[in-house]
């Protein structure tokens, strides 16, 4: 007997719940880890639900009782890889986030799911949706802010020009389609497009007819 009274060895419900809920969240959190990496290699289609939960080393069933199916869990490893970015550079920064977003590709050594949903035309609308609708929150709107502070004309069309631009830089350069492209460093890809967003519009001449 302990000095609580119990037999040796034996836990509380509250230890015991406290015990499943950790568990729980060690499970959500390797499925999770699973799908991003999985997502962010192959994208939505190629990947199955018995190659995450084999890659997380559980139950694929599993998956259900976290997540829902095969697009929500698509849709949190979408959600949970747009999160990591804010913490490292301002987003409105966007020749150090240019940096930081290509030195996490290079590391991984894949685009990721977000950018995965966003160039599959194939994948599940819902999927996209949720994509775009992270991209926008995280990236393009604190770019356009800072536009708008900075005194551009339309802000918001300019932001989603040059984070579309950051979207295909990541996809292709990955790929080595570009040997240029490949060859650049992340900071000297991040100054290019800096350089772009601090760029003033080109106005034609009064009087010029065009």
């Amino acid at each position: 007997m302990n000095e609580k009274g119990r037999p040796m060895g034996s836990a509380s419900g509250a230890e015991r719940s406290h015990r499943r809920k950790r568990d729980a969240d060690a499970t959500r959190a390797a499925l999770l880890a699973a799908a991003r990496d999985l997502f962010g290699r192959h994208g939505y289609e190629k990947v199955t639900l018995r190659e995450i939960g084999e890659r997380a080393g559980v139950d694929a069933s599993l998956i259900a009782r976290y997540f829902g199916n095969k697009a929500a869990v698509y849709r949190s490893a979408v959600a949970e890889d747009s999160r990591e970015v804010e913490a490292p550079v301002q987003a409105g920064d966007l020749g150090a986030y240019t940096a930081y977003a290509l030195h996490r590709t290079d590391r991984r050594g894949a685009p990721g799911p977000l950018v995965q949903a966003l160039l599959s035309q194939s994948s599940a609308p819902e999927v996209r949706a949720s994509a775009a609708g992270e991209l926008r929150t995280r990236l393009i709107t604190p770019l356009a802010e800072r536009l708008a502070d900075e005194g551009h004309e339309d802000p918001v069309g300019r932001a989603e020009v040059l984070i579309s631009c950051l979207v295909g830089v990541i996809a292709l350069r990955s790929s080595n389609v570009f040997e240029g492209l490949a060859s650049m460093s992340p900071e000297a890809i991040g100054a290019v497009l800096e350089a772009a967003a601090q760029a003033s519009e080109e106005r034609p001449p009064s009087g010029s007819g065009t």
